[in-house]
């Protein structure tokens, strides 16, 4: 008896490139806000007469939000960071296909935070979506995700179409 296909279809899984570009796109965007709300709080510091910097603590405050409230807030709310959104993927939970929690998606962004602290698991857990099956890393292990592709290309005719061939060729 052939082994049973369990989870989604092989061309419904968010690819591995696809994944990386998103993380870079939400990398670049996080960094950019930061960059201009530290440039805004150095000229708040510099030109506008304050005596101390606490212009700098906001900064940190919206670090501590962004890390907080960035990628778990927008995963449960609207499938994904925004890099994920214009890559066209968007996480779901494994068991059923539906968004995740707010808690799960916490869980799955400390949980990534948290390998990256330890070496080995910052190394492993990227690297595991490549042999995995369902394409899972490590943190979606953790809470039972999966990053899916939200746009689908359709399929050409001339492939959906089947293949029929005459006896003897």
């Amino acid at each position: 008896m052939p082994p049973v296909h369990r989870g989604p279809a092989p061309g419904v899984l968010g690819n591995q490139g696809l994944r990386l570009l998103a993380l870079l796109l939400d990398m670049v965007f996080a960094f950019g806000v930061l960059s201009l709300l530290t440039v805004g709080a150095g000229v708040v510091v510099t030109f506008g007469g304050s005596r101390d910097h606490a212009p700098f603590y906001v900064t940190i405050l919206v670090a501590v939000g962004l890390l907080f409230l960035y990628s778990p807030l927008l995963t449960a709310r609207c499938g994904g960071t925004p890099g994920k959104l214009l890559c066209g993927l968007s996480v779901v939970r494994l068991a059923d296909g539906g968004p995740l929690s707010y808690g799960a998606a916490l869980g799955r962004h400390l949980a990534h935070l948290g390998m990256w602290l330890v070496p080995v698991l910052s190394l492993l857990d990227p690297l595991n979506c490549l042999w995995d099956g369902l394409r899972q890393c490590l943190h979606d292990k953790v809470v039972g995700s999966l990053v899916i592709r939200r746009r689908m290309r359709p399929v050409p005719a001339a492939a959906a179409a089947p293949v029929t061939r005459r006896a003897g060729s």
